[in-house]
């Protein structure tokens, strides 16, 4: 399967939100984890508003020669969702973030770090997050044993899959405040970034 990008675009023949990604299957896959963590760790813990219950987890692809990276999920508990991971594996890094009913989109949607045009550290609003032509979920990561992260959760609703004449409520999620990307901007579908399969960053 090919790595590219893959950014969510409307469909008007099936009516339904797909992943733009010439030439390859459509899939629900994520990256496989690296087995054996070791060396330095970093505890990621993430200030969720707006997504109780919600699944958060962590990844990164670095390029095809090298495993993909995927960390053990964590379920937003208390407004709170804790991550361990290799700090080596942090640069690039980009979080997935399911609601407790998955949006029916047959793509997993990303935690934006931030929409071009506004500068890091900005605390977006929803309509200036769907406004966002452009956005990035790669996070340039730390060098640090712990990091908290604060992470706004709101809905926007797209057609569901496979069916389009159906709507599903997906996750539009974001730092919050923002942080500088890193690497450049993706097309963002109703200010969403979604991925079938790896979000390439690492080497942005």
């Amino acid at each position: 399967m090919s790595r590219a990008l893959r950014t969510i675009v409307p469909t008007a023949v099936a009516a339904a939100v797909v992943l733009a990604v010439p030439g390859a299957a459509v899939a629900a896959a994520a990256p496989a984890a690296v087995p054996g963590e070791t060396g330095a760790q970093t505890t990621i813990t993430m200030n969720v508003t707006g997504c109780e219950g919600c699944t958060i987890q962590a990844n990164q692809f670095v390029d095809d020669t090298t495993p993909a990276y995927q960390s053990k999920s964590a379920v937003v508990t208390g407004g709170v969702a804790t991550l361990a991971v290799p700090t080596a594996n942090t640069k690039g890094m980009y979080f997935s973030i399911q609601t407790a009913k998955p949006a029916r989109i047959d793509a997993l949607p990303l935690i934006t770090t931030q929409v071009k045009g506004r500068r890091a550290g900005s605390t977006l609003t929803r309509g200036q997050q769907i406004a966002g032509k452009k956005a990035s979920a790669c996070w340039a990561g730390t060098s640090d044993a712990a990091v908290t992260i604060a992470v706004t959760v709101n809905r926007v609703k797209m057609p569901s899959f496979p069916n389009g004449k159906k709507k599903t409520l997906v996750p539009l999620a974001r730092f919050a405040p923002t942080v500088k990307a890193l690497g450049g901007f993706s097309t963002a579908y109703k200010g969403v970034l979604a991925t079938q399969d790896v979000w390439p960053c690492a080497n942005s």
